[in-house]
């Protein structure tokens, strides 16, 4: 899989413009080592690319949301990586944000031995930002739940670890898969009765106002080239509610023609639901195929 074409970009009132990725999973590489996979390192190659990346699109900040490591629970093998790829983007950025992902676990302590302050940590329920056109966007890995308040108060949720694609078939059976952006449009009030309960929401005032807004939510590609990420037709569609992810609140399956999906490079495919109308048109003419003529 190439790197990113592209990627989202915020121009917040606090950070600047802000690049941002999601899981970069630092050291996979030495994953498929030990299944006996031998691959070259990808950390200068990642640093390099999105160092240039971030320069073409002149941000001030980087953000990576979740994941930035791929070894858990504590980076042994690979803890020189991660500081190699952390320090770098700090030299090249005015701020590297990291929202703590699954995968992420005592990172807080290999940043402590870089010794960066312009290296900042947030919990996995995510960190709300302003941007410019004082829209709330309130970026987080998606493991996790956010916070009520902050859930309640954005306009956008831009989420990373389900590491989105799409598996493109001709009708010969040829296929390829693609990293991808997901972008829905989802009534807040049904995300919010399905997520969160009594409990969590004792003390806090939920003004009718804001759970009768939509609100926007996307799924950033994995920015891994080593990981071809997973079809969204079996993420996205699940009825299931888990605890492994929070998309299964957003009951996507409900409404895929709200569903938006873009290549890296921003190329619109179209709604998911024409995206699985194309699928099921191009299996009913495979199994329609003569193949007496062989």
């Amino acid at each position: 899989m190439p790197l990113l074409s592209s990627t989202a970009v915020l121009d917040t009132e606090k950070f600047g413009k802000v690049l941002l990725l999601a899981d970069t999973h630092v050291g996979f590489e030495f994953e498929l080592a030990l299944k006996g996979v031998r691959v070259p390192r990808q950390t200068k190659r990642m640093i390099e690319h999105y160092v240039a990346l971030g320069q073409r699109e002149q941000v001030n900040t980087v953000l990576i949301n979740g994941d930035v490591k791929h070894e858990i629970p504590v980076a042994t093998e690979t803890a020189t990586e991660v500081r190699e790829f952390l320090s770098a983007l700090a030299e090249h950025f005015e701020n590297v944000i990291i929202v703590l992902g699954n995968h992420d676990g005592k990172l807080d302590k290999i940043v402590e031995k870089i010794n960066k302050r312009n290296i900042l940590l947030y919990s996995p329920r995510g960190v709300l930002l302003t941007t410019r056109e004082n829209k709330k966007v309130l970026v987080l890995h998606g493991n996790a739940k956010p916070r009520p308040a902050d859930f309640l108060e954005a306009d956008i949720l831009v989420i990373g670890h389900t590491h989105p694609a799409i598996v493109l078939r001709d009708p010969l059976g040829y296929t390829v898969r693609e990293s991808v952006f997901v972008k829905a449009r989802v009534s807040r009030r049904r995300v919010f009765n399905k997520m969160y309960r009594k409990e969590e929401l004792r003390g806090l005032q939920v003004p009718e106002e804001l759970l009768d807004k939509e609100i926007i939510l996307i799924i950033l590609p994995c920015a891994n080239p080593l990981i071809t990420g997973t079809d969204i037709t079996r993420t996205l569609l699940q009825r299931e509610t888990t605890t492994k992810t929070i998309v299964a609140y957003f009951e996507l399956w409900s409404c895929p023609d709200k569903v938006e999906i873009y290549l890296t490079d921003f190329t619109y495919l179209g709604t998911l639901y024409l995206l699985l109308e194309i699928e099921h048109k191009i299996v009913a003419t495979r199994e329609q195929v003569d193949w007496d003529f062989l």
